[in-house]
C-alpha cells in the first residue's frame, strides 16, 4: 500500500466494469430508498427538522466513504446516535428551535473534529475502555428510551402528558402506526432484500391524503424544502453552552464509534483484511464534520443498513456513491411525495430496528458466567434509564465500574503454589 492510498483509501477500489457498476447500482439502489425514509424518522427522534436527516444522509455519506477503511459501510443518521444527541439537547434548548439545530450541528462538529484527532494520532485502542457487557447493557437501555419515546406517536397521541390524561387522542393513527408496524415486519420476514420501507411510506402517505388524514387532525410530516443543504458554520454558542457540550461530545464520540466497530468487524472479516481502526475514525469524524457544516446531526455507521448493504451484492464503496445520488435526486425532485405521511408511520421505522436490540436473555446468559459482569451490566441498564436524559452517566458509570473490577483482579491474582511434598 503506497502513501497516497494510506491517506486516501478510495484509491484502493478496485476499477470499476460494467458488471461491477450494475452490481454496486442495485445495493446503492436497495440502501438509498431505504435511508430516505429512515433519516427523516431518525431526524424527528433527534429533535431536529425531518429534512436534516436526508441531508445527514448526502454528504457525510459520501465523505465517509471515500476516507473510511471499510468502504461498505453504511453511514448516515442512526437511532442511538440520535437518541443521545436528543438527550444531551434537552436540558439546553427546546427541540426544533434554532439554537437546538446550532448546538446539534456543534455537536456534530466537536464529535467529528475529536474522531479525526483520536484517528491521527492512532488511539484506535480507546474503544477497549467500554467492554461487551457495559455497551450490551447501555444498548438495551437505550433501546428502552428510544421505544418509550415512539409510542405516543405510533398509538396516535401527541405525547406522554396526553396519554396521561387520555386527551387528543386520534384513532386513525393508531391504525396507521399498527399497519404500517406489520408490514415491516413481514416484509422483512418474507422479502428482507426489497426497499419495504419507502414501500409502507409511499402507500402510506396515498391513503393519507386519500382519506383526508391531516385535514381530520393527524399528524403529518408536512412540507420539506426541496434542494441541496447549503454548507453553514453555526454561531458561537457561548462559554456556558460550549461546556455543557462538551462531555456528551466524548459520549457521542464513543457510542457512534462503537456501533461503527460492531459493522466494521463484519465488513472487514468477509473480505478477509485487518481492520484499521484508527482509519475509520478518521473517517467517521470527517463525515460528522461534513454533517455539521451542512446543518444536520452527528452521523454513525448503521449496523441494519450496513447489513443491507451486505446482503445486496455490494463489493466496494461504489455502492454508497450510488447510494448517494439516489438521495441527491430524492431531495432535488421527490420531496413533496413525503408530505402526507403519517408521523405514526415513523414512529413505526424507528421501532422496528431498535426493538430487536431488547434482549433481556442476555443478562442472564452473562449471570451465568460472570455474576460480576452481571451486576455492573444491570448497574449500567439501571443508571441509564434513571439518569435520562443525561444517558453518558450510565456509560461512564459503567466503565468506572468494569475497569475497578479489571484493576482488583490484576491487584489481586490467583496464585496457585505447585510443590513436592514428602
Amino acid at each position: 500500500m503506497t502513501r497516497w492510498q494510506r491517506l486516501f483509501p478510495f484509491l484502493q477500489w478496485p476499477r470499476p466494469d460494467a458488471a461491477l457498476l450494475r452490481g454496486e447500482a442495485l445495493a446503492g439502489l436497495t440502501v438509498g430508498l431505504m435511508v430516505i425514509p429512515q433519516g427523516v424518522a431518525y431526524a424527528a427522534l433527534a429533535g431536529m427538522p425531518l429534512i436534516t436527516g436526508i441531508y445527514a444522509a448526502l454528504l457525510p455519506a459520501l465523505i465517509a466513504v471515500l476516507f473510511s477503511a471499510s468502504p461498505r459501510l453504511a453511514v448516515g443518521p442512526t437511532a442511538l446516535t440520535c437518541l443521545l444527541v436528543s438527550a444531551s439537547l434537552t436540558p439546553l434548548a427546546t427541540p426544533g428551535s434554532a439554537e437546538w439545530v446550532q448546538l446539534a450541528m456543534w455537536l456534530a462538529l466537536l464529535s467529528g473534529a475529536l474522531q479525526v484527532l483520536l484517528g491521527a494520532v492512532r488511539f484506535g485502542w480507546l474503544l477497549n475502555l467500554v467492554n461487551s457487557p457495559v455497551l450490551m447493557a447501555f444498548t438495551q437501555a437505550a433501546a428502552v428510551l428510544i421505544l418509550a419515546s415512539q409510542v405516543p406517536a405510533l398509538t396516535g397521541f401527541r405525547s406522554w402528558h396526553s396519554i396521561a390524561e387520555g386527551a387528543g387522542w386520534h384513532a386513525p393513527g393508531l391504525g396507521f402506526g399498527l399497519a404500517a408496524l406489520a408490514a415491516l415486519v413481514a416484509a422483512r420476514r418474507l422479502r428482507p432484500g426489497l426497499p419495504s420501507v419507502l414501500a409502507v411510506v409511499l402507500i402510506s402517505a396515498g391513503i393519507s391524503h386519500a382519506i383526508g388524514f391531516e385535514a381530520g387532525g393527524g399528524a403529518v410530516i408536512g412540507a420539506l424544502p426541496q434542494g441541496l443543504p447549503a454548507l453553514y458554520l453555526p454561531a458561537w454558542p457561548g462559554w456556558d453552552r460550549f461546556s455543557a457540550l462538551l462531555l456528551p461530545t466524548s459520549m457521542i464520540t464513543l457510542v457512534s464509534f462503537l456501533e461503527t466497530a460492531s459493522s466494521a468487524k463484519v465488513d472487514n472479516g468477509r473480505r478477509g483484511v485487518r481492520w484499521d481502526q484508527d482509519q475509520d475514525l478518521i473517517g467517521q469524524g470527517l463525515a460528522k464534520l461534513a454533517s455539521g457544516l451542512t446543518g444536520a446531526m452527528p452521523t454513525s455507521s448503521s449496523f441494519s443498513r450496513s447489513a443491507l448493504n451486505l446482503y445486496a451484492g455490494a463489493r466496494t464503496g461504489w455502492a454508497t456513491v450510488f447510494s448517494v445520488v439516489v438521495v441527491l435526486i430524492a431531495l432535488l425532485v421527490a420531496m413533496p411525495l413525503l408530505y402526507h405521511v403519517p408521523l405514526a408511520v415513523l414512529a413505526a421505522i424507528v421501532v422496528l430496528p431498535i426493538w430487536g436490540l431488547l434482549q433481556p436473555r442476555s443478562f442472564t446468559q452473562l449471570w451465568r458466567l460472570s455474576r460480576v459482569e452481571a451486576v455492573i451490566a444491570a448497574s449500567t441498564f439501571a443508571i441509564t434509564l434513571v439518569a435520562a436524559p443525561r444517558l453518558y452517566w450510565g456509560v461512564l458509570a459503567g466503565v468506572v465500574m468494569a475497569l475497578s473490577h479489571f484493576l482488583y483482579l490484576r491487584l489481586h491474582p490467583r496464585i496457585i503454589e505447585v510443590g513436592l511434598h514428602a
